[in-house]
């Protein structure tokens, strides 16, 4: 299973867009200190320029357009707070990154993405990025991966019994598509019902029981009703046939035929995938949706000890 966090937020090329005329002067300033790092004005437009296509050809007005790229701004400059943190901390901690794991990830990302060379360096540069402030960018995001996997990684416990609870409850996305093979008993009376009730816990076969109390035509067979899946039964009925198992019987219901007992003769389950099948792809949401958590108190716990003055 892959437990590496992956990070590497600089690996994605995204369309550009024009932010800024060419008739309008833009000063550059500081617009964040953290610790003894600076971001710059500069360097977070052209953070968030890759991402303006998607506020520019929206139909909104310049009004609604103008607090969109405000609210990305803030977004963004949080976001490069963060990875500031991170590489400081990553320093710190002596973590270092060669230009062979460097080169190695951009050919991954290449092969990846079905890119040769000069196909990277036009979209770089349609971005405005040069080939060496890419490169530092990989270089700083695998070794921040590096960072969090050393220090969230140990902290994060995924157990069998997470496993079947999330297999649990998400049926829609790994469980068989089930049915029911289903026997009924229609009594007479509510007290037909309560007696046939009593033969059962006596021990009285369901068959037999639904001969013997039963008014419903299928009461020679037994009370069979065939196979049903649960989505097709009335909310009543569902409500209790629901926790049986097989060779289980529900107790005297009310329904719009009548007072009813219902046995569950068999549960029949097709498709899907078993919980073993789908084992490891579970721990991994398990396991990202922790580091996801972890890191954002770990971040926070940076922050705190860090000296940050936010310009913007």
């Amino acid at each position: 299973m892959k437990k590496v966090l992956v990070w590497l937020t600089g690996l994605c090329l995204l369309g550009s867009a024009a932010w800024v005329s060419a008739n309008q002067e833009i000063v550059d300033r500081i617009v964040a200190v953290i610790n003894d790092d600076i971001i710059t004005l500069s360097r977070l437009h052209k953070a968030v320029q890759p991402y303006l296509t998607q506020v520019t050809s929206s139909s909104k007005s310049e009004t609604e357009k103008k607090q969109m790229i405000e609210d990305m701004e803030k977004q963004m400059l949080n976001t490069l707070i963060d990875r500031t943190l991170t590489r400081q901390e990553a320093v710190r901690q002596q973590i270092s990154v060669s230009d062979e794991e460097v080169t190695s990830a951009i050919d991954n990302f290449k092969q990846q993405n079905g890119l040769d060379q000069e196909a990277l360096e036009k979209g770089l540069e349609s971005e405005g990025i040069s080939l060496e402030e890419y490169r530092e960018r990989v270089r700083e995001d695998i070794m921040q991966s590096l960072l969090v996997n050393r220090v969230i990684r140990s902290r994060i416990i995924v157990t069998q019994a997470d496993i079947d609870a999330y297999y649990q409850a998400h049926p829609e996305m790994f469980k068989k598509e089930r049915k029911y093979h289903l026997r009924n008993i229609l009594a007479a009376s509510e007290a037909d019902a309560r007696t046939a009730l009593s033969r059962l816990d006596q021990g009285l076969s369901f068959p037999e029981a639904a001969r013997q109390f039963s008014v419903a035509p299928n009461a020679d067979d037994g009370g069979d009703l065939g196979e049903f899946e649960i989505q097709t039964f009335n909310d009543t009925i569902k409500t209790a046939v629901q926790p049986l198992k097989k060779g289980a019987y529900s107790g005297v219901i009310t329904t719009g035929q009548g007072h009813q007992i219902i046995y569950v003769e068999d549960i029949i389950e097709t498709g899907g995938q078993s919980i073993e099948q789908v084992k490891d792809e579970i721990q991994d949401i398990l396991y990202q949706k922790q580091a996801e958590e972890k890191f954002t108190k770990w971040i926070e716990s940076l922050k705190k000890n860090a000296h940050i003055k936010i310009m913007l």
